[in-house]
Protein backbone atom coordinates (compact mmCIF):
# COMPACT_ATOMS: atom_id res chain seq x y z
CA UNK A 1 0.00 0.00 0.00
CA UNK A 2 2.83 2.43 0.82
CA UNK A 3 4.08 2.24 -2.77
CA UNK A 4 0.63 2.99 -4.18
CA UNK A 5 0.31 6.09 -2.01
CA UNK A 6 3.16 7.56 -4.03
CA UNK A 7 0.75 8.38 -6.86
CA UNK A 8 -0.83 11.14 -4.78
CA UNK A 9 0.51 14.49 -5.90
CA UNK A 10 -0.72 16.27 -2.80
CA UNK A 11 -2.64 15.66 0.45
CA UNK A 12 -5.36 13.01 0.20
CA UNK A 13 -8.40 11.80 2.12
CA UNK A 14 -9.15 8.40 3.60
CA UNK A 15 -11.64 7.53 0.81
CA UNK A 16 -8.98 8.42 -1.77
CA UNK A 17 -6.46 6.20 -0.01
CA UNK A 18 -9.01 3.38 0.05
CA UNK A 19 -9.71 3.77 -3.69
CA UNK A 20 -6.04 3.84 -4.65
CA UNK A 21 -4.09 2.06 -1.93
CA UNK A 22 -6.11 -0.98 -0.99
CA UNK A 23 -5.03 -4.31 -2.46
CA UNK A 24 -7.44 -5.78 -4.98
CA UNK A 25 -8.75 -8.43 -2.62
CA UNK A 26 -9.31 -5.87 0.15
CA UNK A 27 -11.12 -3.13 -1.74
CA UNK A 28 -14.57 -4.30 -0.69
CA UNK A 29 -13.73 -4.45 3.00
CA UNK A 30 -14.20 -0.75 3.71
CA UNK A 31 -11.78 1.82 5.03
CA UNK A 32 -10.96 0.01 8.27
CA UNK A 33 -8.06 -1.97 6.85
CA UNK A 34 -6.68 1.05 5.03
CA UNK A 35 -7.04 3.24 8.14
CA UNK A 36 -5.11 0.69 10.17
CA UNK A 37 -2.34 0.61 7.61
CA UNK A 38 -2.27 4.41 7.38
CA UNK A 39 -2.02 4.61 11.16
CA UNK A 40 0.99 2.34 11.07
CA UNK A 41 2.59 4.44 8.34
CA UNK A 42 1.93 7.61 10.35
CA UNK A 43 3.51 6.04 13.43
CA UNK A 44 6.53 5.17 11.30
CA UNK A 45 6.74 8.79 10.04
CA UNK A 46 6.30 7.62 6.45
CA UNK A 47 2.95 9.40 6.17
CA UNK A 48 1.91 12.69 7.78
CA UNK A 49 -1.58 13.12 9.24
CA UNK A 50 -3.26 16.47 8.58
CA UNK A 51 -6.66 18.05 9.08
CA UNK A 52 -8.63 19.89 6.46
CA UNK A 53 -12.29 20.45 5.79
CA UNK A 54 -13.26 18.55 8.92
CA UNK A 55 -11.87 15.23 7.69
CA UNK A 56 -8.54 13.48 8.26
CA UNK A 57 -6.07 13.97 5.43
CA UNK A 58 -2.66 12.52 4.78
CA UNK A 59 0.46 13.39 2.81
CA UNK A 60 3.96 12.17 2.07
CA UNK A 61 7.14 14.21 2.22
CA UNK A 62 8.60 14.59 -1.25
CA UNK A 63 11.62 12.42 -0.52
CA UNK A 64 9.43 9.67 0.93
CA UNK A 65 7.06 9.97 -2.03
CA UNK A 66 10.02 9.48 -4.38
CA UNK A 67 10.86 6.29 -2.50
CA UNK A 68 7.25 5.09 -2.77
CA UNK A 69 7.20 5.75 -6.52
CA UNK A 70 10.50 3.93 -6.95
CA UNK A 71 8.99 0.89 -5.25
CA UNK A 72 5.83 1.19 -7.34
CA UNK A 73 7.88 1.14 -10.52
CA UNK A 74 8.66 -2.49 -9.67
CA UNK A 75 5.01 -3.44 -10.23
CA UNK A 76 1.53 -1.94 -10.24
CA UNK A 77 2.48 1.46 -11.68
CA UNK A 78 -0.25 1.68 -14.30
CA UNK A 79 -2.95 0.15 -12.11
CA UNK A 80 -2.28 2.59 -9.25
CA UNK A 81 -2.28 5.61 -11.56
CA UNK A 82 -5.44 4.41 -13.29
CA UNK A 83 -7.19 4.05 -9.92
CA UNK A 84 -6.01 7.50 -8.92
CA UNK A 85 -7.26 9.05 -12.16
CA UNK A 86 -10.63 7.29 -11.93
CA UNK A 87 -11.17 8.42 -8.35
CA UNK A 88 -10.37 12.07 -9.03
CA UNK A 89 -12.33 12.11 -12.27
CA UNK A 90 -15.40 11.15 -10.28
CA UNK A 91 -14.58 13.56 -7.45
CA UNK A 92 -13.96 16.51 -9.78
CA UNK A 93 -17.10 16.22 -11.89
CA UNK A 94 -19.75 18.58 -10.53
CA UNK A 95 -23.25 17.45 -9.74
CA UNK A 96 -26.07 19.40 -11.36
CA UNK A 97 -26.45 21.50 -8.20
CA UNK A 98 -22.74 22.34 -8.33
CA UNK A 99 -22.64 23.48 -11.95
CA UNK A 100 -23.66 27.05 -11.08
CA UNK A 101 -25.08 29.23 -8.33
CA UNK A 102 -24.24 28.73 -4.64
CA UNK A 103 -23.35 25.09 -5.18
CA UNK A 104 -20.58 26.13 -7.54
CA UNK A 105 -18.70 27.79 -4.70
CA UNK A 106 -18.66 24.55 -2.70
CA UNK A 107 -17.48 22.68 -5.79
CA UNK A 108 -14.73 25.24 -6.41
CA UNK A 109 -13.59 24.82 -2.83
CA UNK A 110 -13.56 21.04 -3.13
CA UNK A 111 -11.45 21.13 -6.27
CA UNK A 112 -9.09 23.68 -4.76
CA UNK A 113 -8.51 21.27 -1.89
CA UNK A 114 -7.85 18.45 -4.36
CA UNK A 115 -6.15 20.62 -6.99
CA UNK A 116 -2.80 18.81 -7.11
CA UNK A 117 -4.39 15.39 -7.42
CA UNK A 118 -7.02 16.51 -9.94
CA UNK A 119 -4.25 17.98 -12.08
CA UNK A 120 -2.20 14.79 -11.75
CA UNK A 121 -5.23 12.79 -12.91
CA UNK A 122 -5.67 15.06 -15.93
CA UNK A 123 -1.98 14.78 -16.80
CA UNK A 124 -2.04 10.98 -16.50
CA UNK A 125 -5.01 10.70 -18.84
CA UNK A 126 -3.30 12.93 -21.43
CA UNK A 127 0.06 11.16 -21.10
CA UNK A 128 -1.58 7.74 -21.54
CA UNK A 129 -3.45 8.89 -24.63
CA UNK A 130 -6.90 8.69 -22.99
CA UNK A 131 -7.85 11.95 -24.68
CA UNK A 132 -11.58 11.21 -24.68
CA UNK A 133 -11.53 10.94 -20.87
CA UNK A 134 -9.19 13.92 -20.51
CA UNK A 135 -11.45 16.04 -22.72
CA UNK A 136 -14.55 15.04 -20.77
CA UNK A 137 -12.80 15.93 -17.51
CA UNK A 138 -11.71 19.28 -18.94
CA UNK A 139 -15.19 20.16 -20.22
CA UNK A 140 -16.69 19.31 -16.83
CA UNK A 141 -14.12 21.23 -14.80
CA UNK A 142 -12.83 24.13 -16.92
CA UNK A 143 -14.69 26.71 -14.85
CA UNK A 144 -12.56 25.71 -11.87
CA UNK A 145 -9.25 26.07 -13.73
CA UNK A 146 -10.36 29.44 -15.13
CA UNK A 147 -11.90 30.96 -12.00
CA UNK A 148 -9.19 29.81 -9.61
CA UNK A 149 -6.24 30.97 -11.71
CA UNK A 150 -4.77 27.60 -12.73
CA UNK A 151 -4.84 28.26 -16.46
CA UNK A 152 -1.08 28.31 -16.97
CA UNK A 153 -0.90 24.61 -16.20
CA UNK A 154 -2.77 23.76 -19.39
CA UNK A 155 -0.14 24.89 -21.91
CA UNK A 156 1.38 21.42 -22.40
CA UNK A 157 -1.85 19.37 -22.27
CA UNK A 158 -3.42 21.73 -24.81
CA UNK A 159 -0.66 20.97 -27.30
CA UNK A 160 -0.86 17.24 -26.64
CA UNK A 161 -4.63 17.14 -27.03
CA UNK A 162 -4.35 18.83 -30.44
CA UNK A 163 -1.57 16.47 -31.52
CA UNK A 164 -3.35 13.32 -30.37
CA UNK A 165 -6.92 14.15 -31.36
CA UNK A 166 -6.63 12.87 -34.95
CA UNK A 167 -7.21 9.29 -33.81
CA UNK A 168 -10.48 10.06 -32.02
CA UNK A 169 -13.97 9.61 -33.51
CA UNK A 170 -15.34 12.80 -35.10
CA UNK A 171 -17.51 13.99 -32.18
CA UNK A 172 -14.85 13.28 -29.55
CA UNK A 173 -12.20 14.92 -31.71
CA UNK A 174 -14.40 17.99 -32.08
CA UNK A 175 -14.74 18.27 -28.30
CA UNK A 176 -11.00 17.73 -27.81
CA UNK A 177 -10.17 20.48 -30.31
CA UNK A 178 -12.75 22.75 -28.67
CA UNK A 179 -11.09 22.29 -25.28
CA UNK A 180 -7.67 22.89 -26.79
CA UNK A 181 -8.97 25.99 -28.56
CA UNK A 182 -10.17 27.52 -25.31
CA UNK A 183 -6.83 26.75 -23.66
CA UNK A 184 -4.94 28.42 -26.54
CA UNK A 185 -7.31 31.39 -26.51
CA UNK A 186 -6.74 32.03 -22.81
CA UNK A 187 -2.98 31.85 -23.36
CA UNK A 188 -3.19 34.51 -26.08
CA UNK A 189 -2.31 32.18 -28.97
CA UNK A 190 -5.15 33.45 -31.13
CA UNK A 191 -3.94 32.05 -34.44
CA UNK A 192 -3.65 28.47 -33.18
CA UNK A 193 -6.90 28.82 -31.24
CA UNK A 194 -8.68 29.87 -34.41
CA UNK A 195 -7.21 26.91 -36.30
CA UNK A 196 -8.36 24.48 -33.62
CA UNK A 197 -11.85 25.98 -33.53
CA UNK A 198 -12.18 25.97 -37.33
CA UNK A 199 -11.22 22.29 -37.45
CA UNK A 200 -14.21 21.46 -35.24
CA UNK A 201 -16.88 22.86 -37.54
CA UNK A 202 -17.11 20.01 -40.10
CA UNK A 203 -16.83 17.51 -37.23
CA UNK A 204 -19.72 19.00 -35.26
CA UNK A 205 -21.87 19.01 -38.39
CA UNK A 206 -21.64 15.21 -38.35
CA UNK A 207 -23.37 14.87 -34.98
CA UNK A 208 -26.96 15.15 -33.86
CA UNK A 209 -26.00 15.18 -30.15
CA UNK A 210 -27.61 18.16 -28.46
CA UNK A 211 -24.38 19.12 -26.72
CA UNK A 212 -22.55 18.84 -30.03
CA UNK A 213 -24.97 21.30 -31.65
CA UNK A 214 -24.58 23.69 -28.71
CA UNK A 215 -20.77 23.44 -28.78
CA UNK A 216 -20.86 24.09 -32.52
CA UNK A 217 -22.69 27.33 -31.72
CA UNK A 218 -20.16 28.11 -28.99
CA UNK A 219 -17.30 27.71 -31.46
CA UNK A 220 -19.02 29.92 -34.05
CA UNK A 221 -19.52 32.59 -31.38
CA UNK A 222 -15.86 32.53 -30.37
CA UNK A 223 -14.73 32.58 -34.02
CA UNK A 224 -16.96 35.63 -34.46
CA UNK A 225 -15.30 37.21 -31.45
CA UNK A 226 -11.85 36.52 -32.93
CA UNK A 227 -12.93 38.09 -36.23
CA UNK A 228 -14.05 41.19 -34.33
CA UNK A 229 -10.65 41.50 -32.63
CA UNK A 230 -9.20 41.72 -36.19
CA UNK A 231 -11.77 44.46 -36.96
CA UNK A 232 -13.55 42.19 -39.43
CA UNK A 233 -16.96 43.23 -38.18
CA UNK A 234 -18.90 41.90 -41.16
CA UNK A 235 -17.30 38.48 -40.78
CA UNK A 236 -17.83 38.60 -37.03
CA UNK A 237 -21.52 39.39 -37.38
CA UNK A 238 -22.00 36.57 -39.90
CA UNK A 239 -20.39 33.98 -37.61
CA UNK A 240 -22.23 35.23 -34.55
CA UNK A 241 -25.60 35.09 -36.29
CA UNK A 242 -24.82 31.53 -37.43
CA UNK A 243 -24.15 30.59 -33.82
CA UNK A 244 -27.29 32.40 -32.74
CA UNK A 245 -29.38 30.40 -35.21
CA UNK A 246 -28.08 27.13 -33.75
CA UNK A 247 -28.81 27.98 -30.13
CA UNK A 248 -32.29 29.16 -31.10
CA UNK A 249 -33.06 25.56 -32.10
CA UNK A 250 -33.42 24.78 -28.38
CA UNK A 251 -35.58 26.10 -25.57
CA UNK A 252 -34.61 25.98 -21.91
CA UNK A 253 -36.86 23.01 -21.28
CA UNK A 254 -35.23 21.03 -24.10
CA UNK A 255 -31.96 20.74 -22.17
CA UNK A 256 -30.85 19.80 -18.67
CA UNK A 257 -27.70 19.82 -16.58
CA UNK A 258 -24.43 20.62 -18.31
CA UNK A 259 -26.09 20.83 -21.75
CA UNK A 260 -28.45 23.57 -20.52
CA UNK A 261 -25.62 25.47 -18.84
CA UNK A 262 -23.50 25.38 -21.99
CA UNK A 263 -26.50 26.53 -24.04
CA UNK A 264 -27.10 29.54 -21.79
CA UNK A 265 -23.37 30.33 -21.75
CA UNK A 266 -23.38 30.35 -25.56
CA UNK A 267 -26.45 32.60 -25.77
CA UNK A 268 -24.70 35.03 -23.42
CA UNK A 269 -21.51 34.80 -25.52
CA UNK A 270 -23.42 35.68 -28.69
CA UNK A 271 -25.18 38.64 -27.06
CA UNK A 272 -21.95 40.00 -25.59
CA UNK A 273 -19.82 39.50 -28.70
CA UNK A 274 -22.47 41.11 -30.91
CA UNK A 275 -22.63 43.93 -28.39
CA UNK A 276 -18.87 44.38 -28.57
CA UNK A 277 -19.15 44.73 -32.36
CA UNK A 278 -21.82 47.43 -31.94
CA UNK A 279 -19.71 49.19 -29.31
CA UNK A 280 -16.72 49.22 -31.67
CA UNK A 281 -18.99 50.85 -34.25
CA UNK A 282 -20.06 53.51 -31.70
CA UNK A 283 -23.64 52.18 -31.63
CA UNK A 284 -23.63 52.45 -27.85
CA UNK A 285 -27.36 52.04 -27.29
CA UNK A 286 -27.55 48.83 -29.33
CA UNK A 287 -24.48 47.53 -27.50
CA UNK A 288 -26.08 48.27 -24.12
CA UNK A 289 -29.25 46.39 -25.11
CA UNK A 290 -27.25 43.34 -26.18
CA UNK A 291 -25.11 43.41 -23.03
CA UNK A 292 -28.25 43.70 -20.91
CA UNK A 293 -29.73 40.68 -22.69
CA UNK A 294 -26.49 38.75 -22.15
CA UNK A 295 -26.51 39.59 -18.45
CA UNK A 296 -30.13 38.46 -18.11
CA UNK A 297 -29.27 35.08 -19.65
CA UNK A 298 -26.15 34.76 -17.50
CA UNK A 299 -28.15 35.48 -14.35
CA UNK A 300 -30.71 32.88 -15.38
CA UNK A 301 -27.88 30.37 -15.63
CA UNK A 302 -26.36 31.53 -12.29
CA UNK A 303 -23.02 31.08 -14.08
CA UNK A 304 -20.19 33.32 -12.93
CA UNK A 305 -18.27 33.17 -16.22
CA UNK A 306 -20.88 34.92 -18.43
CA UNK A 307 -21.98 37.14 -15.54
CA UNK A 308 -18.43 38.52 -15.25
CA UNK A 309 -18.21 39.03 -19.02
CA UNK A 310 -21.63 40.71 -19.19
CA UNK A 311 -21.10 43.08 -16.26
CA UNK A 312 -17.74 44.18 -17.65
CA UNK A 313 -19.21 44.78 -21.11
CA UNK A 314 -22.24 46.58 -19.71
CA UNK A 315 -19.93 48.89 -17.78
CA UNK A 316 -18.10 49.74 -21.02
CA UNK A 317 -21.35 50.68 -22.75
CA UNK A 318 -22.42 52.75 -19.72
CA UNK A 319 -19.12 54.61 -19.92
CA UNK A 320 -19.62 55.22 -23.62
CA UNK A 321 -23.10 56.58 -22.88
CA UNK A 322 -21.68 58.91 -20.23
CA UNK A 323 -23.24 57.06 -17.29
CA UNK A 324 -20.14 56.81 -15.11
CA UNK A 325 -22.07 56.03 -11.92
CA UNK A 326 -23.85 53.17 -13.69
CA UNK A 327 -20.54 51.88 -15.04
CA UNK A 328 -19.00 51.94 -11.57
CA UNK A 329 -22.00 50.06 -10.19
CA UNK A 330 -21.66 47.25 -12.73
CA UNK A 331 -17.92 47.03 -12.10
CA UNK A 332 -18.28 46.92 -8.34
CA UNK A 333 -20.82 44.12 -8.64
CA UNK A 334 -18.49 42.17 -10.93
CA UNK A 335 -15.53 42.77 -8.63
CA UNK A 336 -17.47 41.37 -5.68
CA UNK A 337 -18.51 38.28 -7.69
CA UNK A 338 -14.93 37.65 -8.83
CA UNK A 339 -13.68 37.98 -5.27
CA UNK A 340 -16.33 35.59 -3.96
CA UNK A 341 -15.26 32.98 -6.51
CA UNK A 342 -11.56 33.43 -5.73
CA UNK A 343 -10.95 34.74 -9.26
CA UNK A 344 -8.00 37.04 -8.55
CA UNK A 345 -7.16 37.82 -12.18
CA UNK A 346 -10.68 38.85 -13.16
CA UNK A 347 -10.81 41.01 -10.06
CA UNK A 348 -7.66 42.74 -11.33
CA UNK A 349 -9.27 43.48 -14.71
CA UNK A 350 -12.23 44.97 -12.88
CA UNK A 351 -9.83 47.19 -10.91
CA UNK A 352 -8.38 48.42 -14.23
CA UNK A 353 -11.85 49.27 -15.50
CA UNK A 354 -12.71 51.07 -12.25
CA UNK A 355 -9.49 53.05 -12.67
CA UNK A 356 -10.70 54.20 -16.10
CA UNK A 357 -13.98 55.35 -14.55
CA UNK A 358 -12.13 57.14 -11.74
CA UNK A 359 -10.01 58.95 -14.31
CA UNK A 360 -13.13 60.09 -16.15
CA UNK A 361 -14.62 61.21 -12.82
CA UNK A 362 -11.61 63.50 -12.35
CA UNK A 363 -10.04 61.36 -9.63
CA UNK A 364 -6.64 60.54 -11.17
CA UNK A 365 -5.06 59.72 -7.79
CA UNK A 366 -7.60 56.93 -7.24
CA UNK A 367 -7.04 55.77 -10.82
CA UNK A 368 -3.30 55.37 -10.24
CA UNK A 369 -3.90 53.43 -7.03
CA UNK A 370 -6.32 51.05 -8.72
CA UNK A 371 -4.13 50.54 -11.79
CA UNK A 372 -1.11 49.85 -9.61
CA UNK A 373 -3.02 47.36 -7.48
CA UNK A 374 -4.31 45.63 -10.63
CA UNK A 375 -0.84 45.40 -12.12
CA UNK A 376 0.59 43.95 -8.91
CA UNK A 377 -2.23 41.39 -8.74
CA UNK A 378 -1.74 40.27 -12.36
CA UNK A 379 2.02 39.97 -11.87
CA UNK A 380 1.35 37.67 -8.91
CA UNK A 381 -1.52 35.62 -10.36
CA UNK A 382 -0.95 35.51 -14.12
CA UNK A 383 -3.09 36.84 -16.94
CA UNK A 384 -6.18 34.72 -16.28
CA UNK A 385 -9.07 34.30 -18.73
CA UNK A 386 -11.26 37.42 -18.80
CA UNK A 387 -8.93 39.39 -21.08
CA UNK A 388 -9.69 36.91 -23.89
CA UNK A 389 -13.42 37.73 -23.89
CA UNK A 390 -13.74 41.48 -23.26
CA UNK A 391 -12.13 44.68 -24.55
CA UNK A 392 -9.60 45.38 -21.81
CA UNK A 393 -9.69 48.83 -20.18
CA UNK A 394 -6.72 51.19 -20.82
CA UNK A 395 -3.93 50.09 -18.51
CA UNK A 396 -0.48 50.51 -20.08
CA UNK A 397 2.45 52.78 -19.21
CA UNK A 398 1.11 55.56 -21.44
CA UNK A 399 -2.05 55.70 -19.33
CA UNK A 400 -0.01 55.90 -16.13
CA UNK A 401 2.19 58.61 -17.65
CA UNK A 402 -0.86 60.71 -18.50
CA UNK A 403 -2.18 60.29 -14.97
CA UNK A 404 1.22 61.26 -13.56
CA UNK A 405 1.11 64.49 -15.52
CA UNK A 406 -2.27 65.27 -13.95
CA UNK A 407 -1.31 64.75 -10.29
CA UNK A 408 2.43 65.44 -10.16
CA UNK A 409 5.41 63.25 -9.27
CA UNK A 410 5.00 63.09 -5.50
CA UNK A 411 1.33 62.13 -5.49
CA UNK A 412 1.95 59.70 -8.33
CA UNK A 413 4.76 57.91 -6.47
CA UNK A 414 2.64 57.66 -3.34
CA UNK A 415 -0.29 56.17 -5.29
CA UNK A 416 1.96 53.73 -7.15
CA UNK A 417 3.59 52.54 -3.92
CA UNK A 418 0.24 52.21 -2.19
CA UNK A 419 -1.31 50.23 -5.03
CA UNK A 420 1.68 47.95 -5.41
CA UNK A 421 1.84 47.01 -1.73
CA UNK A 422 -1.72 47.07 -0.46
CA UNK A 423 -2.61 43.46 -1.33
CA UNK A 424 -5.57 42.16 -3.27
CA UNK A 425 -8.11 42.04 -0.43
CA UNK A 426 -7.51 45.61 0.72
CA UNK A 427 -7.39 46.83 -2.88
CA UNK A 428 -10.85 45.37 -3.46
CA UNK A 429 -12.15 46.95 -0.27
CA UNK A 430 -10.82 50.31 -1.46
CA UNK A 431 -12.34 49.84 -4.93
CA UNK A 432 -15.73 49.00 -3.49
CA UNK A 433 -15.89 52.18 -1.38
Amino acid sequence: MFARLGVFAGPFSLPAAEAVGAPDEGRASGPGQVMETLGSLVDSSLVRAETGGGEPRFSLLETIRDDALERLAGGGWVQAHDRHAAYFQALAEPSEAELAGPGQLAWLGRLETEHDNAWAAMSWLVDQGHLDQATHLFLMTWRFWWLRGHLAEFARPGDEIVAGSEDLPAYQRAMALTGAGFILLAHGDLARAQTAFEQTLPLYRQTSEKLGVVLNATVLAVLGHLAATRHDYAGASKLLHQGQALVQEFRDEDLTGYDRLQHLLTVAFVDNFLGQVRLSQADNDAAARLFTDGLAVARRAHDRIPILISLYDLALSSQAQGDLAGAAGHLKEGLAIAAEAGDETSAAYYLEALAAVASQQDNPHRAVRLLSAARSQLEASGSGWLHAYVPRAPHDDAVLAALRARIGDAAYQEARTWGGSIGSRHARQYALE
